[in-house]
């Protein structure tokens, strides 16, 4: 070989092991990129494709003193939106303005220089458009903590993407509008403007009630107070007796309230906690129920007493004693007996996309427990993370309980949501055995019951990396049979999906038998963690949105399920893995909870809920968008026997914004708005009764809700299998 030949092989070489190197990319220079360039989103419109596309202008400054260079770099960011959705998802990706732009996973896109692209001098400006699909009319809808990176080198987020201050304003008619066109016989107008200060004052503008007559809130079934006669426990000698059974509520007490325990009942200053038969009056109908109390307040003989029909019922008795103290422990004179409208009453918490840590799980559930609410849905995974760890499959929580930059997502997940190229912040993190049972813990003293959701077999994204992990640190190690156990995805399935949050890997295989080898430690670990504590009584495996196409192309499903090919095949599938699902939980006397998708076929019709072995099947109805015709789901599941809780987006999505402006963070894919009254308003037992707009804001027929001849709007008929609202 001559020298020449020799030199070139070297420089080859070295061009593939250092191509940062080669391409004069250096750490000084992403640092200084990532300090320098300053970038400005702007929607330019979302008024000119009608629903399909909206225009979107990126502006790049250079601040620094050295250029950005044409080639080598590369910038990553969440975008919630699929840009230009006539190209994308496509691994060749896109070039628009000199930049091009690829989708990798969920709303993580890369945008690098291309061919054409020109180095951007001191002071230099670079204008990019493109394409999004759908709209955008938020300011949080534009993720923050971009960053840039080259190969070998350690990412930096862009210093001016920190926070939402480079997104432009909404100043103007097709930025702040989802859509207004008439084409042919179609026509949709967004109703919709940010609201005036005139207009906020009006709708505000309420006539002065004086005090509100609610002492206590949910307001009791009966509550009768005298303000003119008081005690106070400020004295300090006030003691609480109470039987063993509820040493838990004695406790809570207090820690409340300025009283001591005792078992010998003195002549007056006392709390008396006891459980005893409470009737109460519902419908015209004297009768028992789980959960009610009385509680009465004298004065004249200085006591209080709470009696409840149950231990929970005594610890709302003194929560609504806790409601009628004043600050310097006055206690009007009260009778209240009380009990509830449902017997689930929950809280959905999300802490897979973005994690908290046990420390605001306790300060919700002391929330929870003022407005009594008693279910806990703990979403602990979801494509963008896996949030609990299990003993003997460590990966979950290593990989899957990380954000990072990782392209090859073998130590942690790609960054999602804004959470940027480091595992510092709410991308990361996770619950240990030790962290779980402390939760469990803490929900059992305020009777707050916790139901885990384990989100399968779609929204698996983080899981899927995870044990695709293990897997192969398995195999690397000559551990053929381990890494075998626990498979998720079969490796000849070619088919291809793209989920609504644009995942294209994100469902586990249902026609694997391994994947019930995981499930099956899943639920075991999780009833170990409860059982000391809280014995699990309800396994929520999520099961909704599932993409169109998942396993069409699966040789593991053509072999389950014969016509797994055909345009149903993913529902043959999906309900196939529910009704195993069902036969393991059942075999541990576990009841089984899910989004309300998770046990339907296409459209409207429930599984066949004989088929499910559990003694209940709870669906959560929560795609209720009007016109989309889902909104009888709920009725119809609750006809067939399926327990429903009430979580519908249109009212009961806290993470939807509270205004229609631009100003205010929130998602808006069902409702443009969710404000107190519209949740306070909500009617559960009817459910039409809520349909006010249509998404766009325009006042929705009961023809468009219920169809010419009313046939959509299936009545209610088992009223008891209304369980509650989440």
């Amino acid at each position: 070989m001559n020298f020449n030949a020799r030199i070139l092989l070297l420089a080859t070489c070295c061009a593939n092991i250092f191509p940062a190197l080669v391409a004069g990319i250096t750490q000084e220079t992403i640092d200084q990129i990532a300090t320098n360039m300053d970038i400005k989103h702007d929607i330019l419109s979302n008024l000119d494709d009608g629903l399909r596309t909206f225009q979107v202008q990126l502006t790049i400054t250079n601040r620094g003193k050295t250029a950005i260079p044409k080639d080598g770099w590369v910038i990553y960011i969440c975008y919630i939106r699929m840009i230009e959705p006539n190209y994308l998802p496509n691994p060749k990706g896109v070039v628009r303005d000199g930049i091009k732009i690829t989708h990798l996973q969920g709303c993580t896109f890369a945008l690098e220089p291309a061919s054409t692209f020109e180095a951007i001098q001191p002071n230099g400006v670079k204008k990019i458009k493109f394409l999004g699909e759908n709209w955008i009319v938020s300011k949080t809808d534009i993720m923050p903590n971009w960053y840039v990176t080259a190969p070998g080198l350690t990412p930096r987020t862009i210093v001016s993407t920190v926070g939402n201050s480079f997104v432009g304003d909404f100043d103007k008619v097709e930025k702040w509008k989802r859509y207004d066109f008439k084409e042919n016989s179609s026509e949709l107008h967004d109703k919709y403007d940010p609201y005036t200060t005139k207009f906020r004052y009006a709708i505000n503008d309420i006539k002065d009630l004086g005090k509100s007559p609610s002492y206590v809130i949910p307001t009791p079934l009966e509550i009768n107070v005298d303000e003119s006669k008081t005690i106070c426990l400020g004295t300090r000698d006030w003691v609480v007796i109470y039987p063993d059974v509820l040493l838990n509520e004695a406790n809570y007490l207090t820690k409340k309230l300025p009283v001591t325990k005792t078992k010998q009942k003195p002549l007056n200053r006392y709390i008396e906690l006891d459980i005893k038969p409470v009737k109460v009056t519902i419908n015209g109908k004297l009768q028992e129920k789980a959960e009610a109390y009385t509680l009465e307040v004298v004065p004249g003989k200085e006591y209080i007493k709470i009696t409840g029909q149950d231990a929970a019922g005594v610890f709302y008795g003194i929560q609504s004693l806790m409601s009628l103290t004043s600050d310097n422990y006055i206690i009007p004179k009260s009778n209240i007996t009380d009990a509830p409208r449902f017997a689930y009453r929950g809280m959905e918490f999300d802490v897979a996309r973005n994690f908290f840590g046990k420390e605001t799980v306790f300060k919700l559930f002391d929330m929870m427990a003022i407005y009594k609410l008693n279910r806990f849905h703990f979403h602990l995974t979801d494509d963008e993370g896996w949030r609990l760890k299990f003993e003997g499959l460590e990966e979950l929580t290593k990989v899957g309980g990380h954000r990072c930059h990782d392209l090859d997502e073998t130590n942690c997940i790609m960054p999602q949501l804004g959470s940027g190229p480091t595992t510092i912040g709410s991308g990361s993190g996770f619950y240990t055995k030790e962290d779980y049972q402390e939760i469990l813990q803490y929900a059992k003293e305020r009777h707050i019951q916790v139901i885990p959701e384990i989100d399968m077999p779609g929204h698996s994204h983080a899981l899927n990396k995870a044990m695709q992990s293990r897997y192969n640190k398995l195999v690397q190690n000559g551990q053929m049979n381990d890494a075998k156990r626990y498979v998720l995805v079969d490796p000849d399935d070619t088919s291809q999906y793209k989920s609504i949050q644009m995942y294209t890997d994100n469902a586990i295989n249902p026609c694997l038998e391994s994947t019930y080898n995981f499930i099956e430690k899943i639920v075991k670990t999780l009833i170990e963690y409860h059982e000391t504590i809280m014995p699990l009584q309800v396994y929520h495996f999520g099961g909704d949105e599932v993409a169109k196409g998942t396993w069409q192309n699966s040789t593991a499903c053509k072999k389950v399920v014969h016509n797994s090919s055909n345009p149903h095949g993913k529902e043959l599938v999906k309900e196939y893995f529910v009704r195993r699902l069902s036969n393991i939980t059942a075999t541990y006397g576990i009841n089984l909870a899910a989004w309300e998708d998770g046990v339907m076929k296409s459209g409207t019709e429930p599984y066949n809920i004989s088929a499910l072995k559990n003694d209940k099947i709870f669906a959560y109805a929560w795609d209720n968008v009007w016109e989309w015709g889902y909104s009888n789901r709920a009725y119809k599941l609750a006809n067939d026997g399926f327990k429903i809780v009430m979580s519908q987006a249109t009212h009961l999505y806290f993470d939807h914004p509270y205004e229609p402006d631009p100003e205010e963070p929130g998602y808006y894919w069902a409702t443009r708005f969710t404000d107190t009254r519209k949740t306070f308003g909500f009617m559960p037992e009817n459910i039409y009764g809520n349909a006010k707009v249509a998404r766009s804001g325009e006042p929705i027929t009961k023809e468009q809700l219920c169809g010419k001849e009313g046939k959509t709007c299936v009545k209610l008929k088992k009223f008891e299998n209304l369980a509650g609202i989440d």
